[in-house]
């Protein structure tokens, strides 16, 4: 063998060498990132089993809207537990969340309160914050008869049931009596105040 094949033969084995050494580098890293990935997310599912222990010990309970959980294993994601310190903030929320939801269904309530023909495109119900004319329209409203207060309250203690149907309010029994009562009554306020979400 002469010197120049000498030479093509290291270079073609250093060649794949190098190549060999890259390959094996490549897939070491890749094993390396996806192992430090999982315990990452080992560690956030940690981190946040820890967090939801503290807030529980720390606040009087939590709710949870099963709807809003996508599937079973992300139940235990911080993101959808709703704690509260006071039985007025959990009553608070829970209440915003049936407007939200759509549970409370404001065109109903004004059709019980003041007929079908009182339901018109320019009618109280439809306007907004923004509208100059709302403390006048809100003012304008006649009162409310006791046979459609009656009514409207049926209809606002159905629209809780399917709140208590959807949520999962996790406290003491007598703290969920509260909370259940309180919604409750809440349909009994003025329908001024029915007809608009308190958020």
């Amino acid at each position: 063998m002469d010197k120049t094949s000498l030479q093509m033969l290291f270079g073609v084995l250093l060649g794949v060498f190098l190549l060999a050494l890259i390959v094996i580098t490549v897939v070491y890293v890749r094993r390396k990132l996806a192992d430090k990935r999982e315990e990452a997310l080992r560690d956030l599912d940690l981190m946040q089993e820890e967090a939801i222990r503290e807030e529980q010990s720390q606040s009087k309970g939590y709710w949870i809207n099963r709807d809003d959980i996508e599937d079973e294993n992300q139940a235990h994601l911080l993101r959808y537990y709703h704690y509260f310190d006071n039985i007025d903030e959990c009553i608070h929320d829970l209440i915003v969340e049936m407007y939200d939801c759509g549970f409370v269904r404001t065109e109903e309530i004004f059709v019980a309160a003041y007929g079908e023909e009182a339901l018109t495109p320019d009618s109280f119900i439809y306007m907004t914050d923004a509208d100059c004319d709302l403390e006048k329209a809100k003012a304008a409203l006649p009162p409310v008869s006791e046979k459609n207060q009656k009514i409207i309250y049926d209809l606002w203690c159905s629209y809780v049931e399917k709140l208590l149907d959807t949520v999962e309010i996790h406290t003491t029994d007598a703290n969920r009596d509260i909370i259940k009562d309180a919604l409750m009554v809440y349909g009994r306020k003025k329908i001024t105040i029915l007809l608009r979400s308190p958020e």
